[in-house]
């Protein structure tokens, strides 16, 4: 037979020190969430998404891939809307495979080649727009979770 670790008649209990590090940790991951999110909402809440391109292509694996692109200005510096109209109504359909066929023949040695695709072929209109701090523009990208763009230059 094969003694019992704990003696009978004994629970075993985890000692109070290890229990208040489990809280002090879960109370941390909590609160980096919340702010986490809180940022989010704020950032989400001063910009506005103008323009969303939804590109793709068939990779030479035959496989397609897929991204979309959030493109956001801030409410102080808004994008003109004959920009963002003039964005939005433009045929992408091609484009994906276009920026594929350019991004493998342009190899980056370090960094994104889908990036360098990006810079060479999502180009827009240019525009100047007065703040209170002077004349200015600023335009924010982002990919929306699950694009695999990327993934066919790999």
């Amino acid at each position: 037979m094969v003694p019992s670790p704990v003696a009978p008649g004994r629970t075993r209990r985890l000692r109070p020190w290890l229990i208040a590090v489990i809280a002090v940790v879960g109370a941390i991951a909590i609160a980096a969430t919340a702010v986490s999110v809180a940022l989010a909402v704020l950032r989400d809440s001063r910009y506005t998404t103008n323009v969303t391109l939804s590109l793709s292509y068939v990779g030479d694996d035959g496989q397609t891939y897929s991204c979309t692109y959030d493109y956001s200005t801030p409410n102080s510096a808004p994008m003109p809307p004959a920009v963002a109209r003039q964005m939005n109504e433009r045929d992408w359909s091609r484009t994906g495979q276009r920026m594929y066929e350019w991004a493998k023949t342009h190899r980056a040695a370090e960094g994104s080649t889908w990036g360098l695709a990006m810079d060479e072929f999502v180009r827009f209109p240019p525009w100047q727009v007065k703040t209170d701090t002077g004349s200015t523009h600023e335009l924010w990208s982002r990919e929306r979770p699950g694009g695999t763009c990327e993934d066919g230059l790999r």
